[in-house]
This record gives C-alpha cells, sequence and structure tokens, in this order.
C-alpha cells in the first residue's frame, strides 16, 4: 500500500510538472505556434517531464480527493510556464508592430494574409520580420536560454510550491511597453522615409496637378518601403536581439525571487 501511495505521488508530481512545462510550450516562440504540430509539441513537453520529474521532490503530500487544492496547484503550475512564454511573445509583437506600420504607411495592407498562428490577418510584412525574427532567436541560442530559464524555475520553485512575486504584473507591464517601444524604433527608418516622400508627392501633385498622384504614390510608396526595409532589416533585428536575453532574465529573476 505504501509502494502504492509513493507510485500515486509521483504520477501527480508528473502532472505538475508537464502542466508547468506544457505552459511554456503553448506560448513561447519557436515552441508556441500553431503552425507546429501538436504532436511534436506533446512529445516535447512529456520528454521534458520525464527527465525532469525524477529531480523533484514533492513539498508535501498531493491529497488527490481534495479537487480544489489539486486544481489550484494545476493553475499556479500553468501560470508559472504562460508567463515566461508570453514574455518573451510580447516581446516579439513588436516587430510586428513594425510590420504593420509600415504595412499602413505604404498603403500594403491590401495584401494583408490571415496568419493560423494568431487567428487573424496580419501584414506581410509583419509576417516577414516575424519569420526572421524567430530565426535569429534560434541562432543566438535564445531556445536555450528559455528551457535553461524554465529549468531554474524548477530549482528555485520546485512542482507544487509556486508562489507568483507581487511584482509579475509590473514586469508584463514594462515588457509590454518595451514591445511598444521595440516597434516604433525599428519602423522609425521606414515611417520617416515614407514621411518624405508623401510630402514631395505633396510638392509635385501642387506643381503638376495634372498628375494622377495617388497612382504614382501607392507604386512609389511600396518601392520606397521595400527599398528602405531590404537595407534596414538587420538594423530592425539588432535592436530586438540585445532585448531578448535581458527579458527572460528579468522574468526568471522575478519568477525564482519569490519567497515561499
Amino acid at each position: 500500500m505504501a509502494l502504492l501511495d509513493a507510485y500515486s505521488q509521483q504520477f501527480y508530481l508528473f502532472v505538475l510538472v508537464l502542466t508547468r512545462i506544457s505552459g511554456l510550450m503553448l506560448t513561447a516562440p519557436i515552441f508556441g505556434p500553431r503552425s507546429v504540430p501538436i504532436q511534436i509539441r506533446v512529445f516535447l513537453a512529456v520528454a521534458m517531464a520525464l527527465i525532469i520529474t525524477p529531480l523533484q521532490t514533492p513539498v508535501e503530500p498531493i491529497d488527490p480527493t481534495n479537487l480544489l487544492t489539486l486544481a489550484v496547484l494545476v493553475g499556479k503550475e500553468a501560470l508559472l510556464g504562460l508567463s515566461l512564454g508570453l514574455a518573451v511573445l510580447i516581446l516579439f509583437t513588436g516587430l510586428q508592430i513594425t510590420g504593420h506600420l509600415a504595412g499602413q504607411m505604404s498603403g500594403m495592407s491590401l495584401a494583408d494574409v490571415y496568419d493560423p498562428t494568431y487567428e487573424a490577418e496580419i501584414s506581410v510584412f509583419a509576417q516577414l520580420l516575424d519569420i526572421v525574427a524567430m530565426a535569429v532567436f534560434l541562432v543566438i541560442g535564445g531556445h536555450r536560454q528559455v528551457i535553461e530559464a524554465l529549468l531554474d524555475t524548477f530549482r528555485a520553485r520546485p512542482a507544487g510550491a509556486v508562489v507568483f512575486p507581487e511584482n509579475l504584473a509590473g514586469v508584463v507591464t514594462s515588457l509590454m511597453s518595451e514591445s511598444f517601444i521595440i516597434g516604433l524604433r525599428a519602423a522609425a527608418p521606414v515611417m520617416v522615409a515614407l514621411l518624405m516622400s508623401i510630402l514631395i508627392l505633396g510638392l509635385i501633385s501642387r506643381t503638376l496637378p495634372q498628375l494622377n498622384v495617388m497612382a504614382i504614390g501607392f507604386n512609389l510608396n511600396g518601392l520606397i518601403m521595400l527599398a528602405v526595409l531590404i537595407v534596414c532589416l538587420g538594423t530592425m533585428i539588432d535592436v530586438l536581439v540585445p532585448r531578448v536575453s535581458q527579458v527572460i532574465e528579468a522574468v526568471r529573476d522575478s519568477l525564482i525571487g519569490a519567497t515561499l
């Protein structure tokens, strides 16, 4: 009977570990997009849970008959994984803001496409920047940093002993503002170039009113936007790259800094 109880406790511990990992797999870049087959995400989550669970020890016995307590424990584990994944995802939305601004100002928003990842229409330029950012995220080892941060939370906050810090909401709020600032900074070259183009077209329309400025402007703005995007694509990514490690470290420190 005692052996059966020990195995049941290990099973409940495995469920808690799997829940925390699953929260990360649902949201974090590379792991979380819906374009990644659910089978792969489930396999990665279960494989990691099988590796981590033997290294965890229950802080206190889990009573399976108390469904409320069990639900609270599962909810805390899920929120911890979601918090870590959403922090990085929020940062990546900054480049999507850049793509949306570029598409709106250049008049290329008519080419918006449906993105199954976010279940909404997004600019093709936002999708391009998102793909490039994902590739850079892999190159700089961002996925390894996210997994390392997750493992740090297990070392500091064992499964079943999650306590959220009071400043977590403030950290998420600051990340959202930082993401918006990144989007504006990355879009600055395109915005300035298109603003100059609009001013020049306005002067031309005053000088040569017989020209069809609308037709000329649409084509010109599209060409200028593409040229600036090609020239400044590396700079746009440079705005994001230094922030990735800072965001992961900030959220990790916030999560593991709570006191039991």
